[in-house]
C-alpha cells in the first residue's frame, strides 16, 4: 500500500527548508518552476515514492494551496511512500520546525 503524507513547515524560507530535508534525508531535490507552483524543488524517483516541496501559495490565483492550514508558510509531499513511519521518525526528529499535517494510505 502506498502512504501520501503532507507536512508543514512555520517558516516561509524554501531555501533553508530545501537544505533542511535534504540533510535529513541524504537527498538532492532539484529545482523547478511553474505558473501555480512558482519556485519549488522536486525529487521524482519512477515507480516509487517522490518528494515536492514548494510553498504554501497559488502565485496564479493567488490563494493558498492548503487553505486548511493558514499558518503553514511550505508544504512538503511524500508521495507513494511504502515506509511513512520511518520518514516521520527521520523528518521530525532532524527538522523541528517541520509536523505531519495529514497521511492518506491508498
Amino acid at each position: 500500500m502506498k502512504t501520501y503524507d503532507l507536512y508543514g513547515f512555520d517558516h516561509d524560507d524554501l531555501e533553508a527548508a530545501r537544505v533542511a530535508v535534504e540533510q535529513a534525508l541524504g537527498v538532492q531535490l532539484a529545482p523547478h518552476e511553474s505558473l501555480h507552483r512558482g519556485d519549488y524543488y522536486r525529487l521524482d524517483t519512477v515507480g516509487e515514492e517522490n518528494f515536492v516541496l514548494q510553498r504554501n501559495f497559488d502565485p496564479f490565483y493567488e490563494e493558498l494551496y492548503k487553505s486548511e492550514f493558514p499558518e503553514i508558510s511550505i508544504l512538503f509531499y511524500v508521495n507513494g511512500t511504502e515506509r511513512p513511519e520511518e520518514l516521520e521518525r527521520i523528518l521530525t526528529a532532524r527538522i523541528p520546525n517541520l509536523r505531519l499535517l495529514r497521511r492518506r494510505t491508498l
